[in-house]
């Protein structure tokens, strides 16, 4: 058995490439499999592998200890990408475990497509797409409504898109990014008013772009960046249509 799981650690970076050629080294096997599952406990404080669970976490510290699928919470789990129900093999590999909030941790579970082999993007060896695809949609009139939406370029592949539109629906990103637009609309009011008030709308406007390039330092496709790139185009929102914010809740 130990053979064959240096060899699955070996093939892991190929299994993540094509899931649909690969099946589990325990299939079949419930014994194999849940003497596989009982290594995750070694994880834990006071057992023989708390400290690669400790070095795991540690490399959240370069993204502020934010979730990686969310980019918003902070991480407190360790989720397998590969689910350890459906590759035991993988329980404690490192590059299998990646830190994620509890909401994207419970949201994500098994999720593992082994019909079409699209996977969600792994934190380690993927790359989210660096060209303009999350879109923020306002619309002012006796609110300030915020919707967030997809749209594919040429420059995305099919391939990659349908990741993408997967990653968004299994863990309800564009709810949860509009939740999080309200809460950052609400706690910047004040900032509007007192630029508009000083620098009217165009003022109101550039306030609203160095926002939005700020947020893009994270990722082009940061909730935040499209965001504030779709408020600073807003005419309606920047000529004082922003003071919607005050008269009635948004969505």
């Amino acid at each position: 058995m130990r053979t064959g799981i240096i060899d699955a650690y070996g093939n892991y970076e190929d299994v993540l490439r094509d899931i649909r050629r690969f099946t589990s080294l325990a299939h079949g096997s419930d014994v194999l499999t849940k003497a596989l599952l009982g290594n995750y406990a070694l994880l834990d404080r006071g057992r023989p592998l708390e400290d690669l669970r400790n070095s795991i976490f540690r490399t959240a510290l370069s993204r502020n200890s934010r979730c990686p699928l969310c980019e918003r919470a902070q991480v407190c789990a360790l989720d397998h990408f590969l689910p350890k129900n459906h590759f035991p093999e993988y329980s404690i590999l490192a590059d299998n475990l990646v830190p994620v909030c509890e909401r994207c941790n419970r949201l994500k579970g098994d999720e593992c497509d082994r019909v079409d082999g699209l996977l969600m993007f792994h934190a380690y060896f993927d790359e989210f797409p660096n060209t303009e695809m999350l879109l923020a949609e306002i619309d002012v009139d006796s609110t300030v409504s915020i919707r967030y939406a997809l749209h594919r370029s040429d420059e995305i592949d099919d391939l990659t898109f349908g990741r993408v539109e997967k990653q968004f629906k299994i863990l309800g990103l564009f709810d949860f990014y509009q939740m999080e637009a309200v809460a950052e609309l609400t706690d910047q009011i004040d900032l509007y008013d007192e630029t508009y008030a000083s620098l009217g709308d165009s003022g109101l406007q550039s306030t609203l772009n160095a926002l939005a390039r700020g947020a893009e330092r994270k990722s082009v496709n940061h909730w935040k960046a499209a965001l504030y790139r779709a408020l600073s185009r807003n005419e309606e929102f920047c000529s004082g249509g922003y003071r919607q914010l005050l008269a009635s809740p948004m969505n």
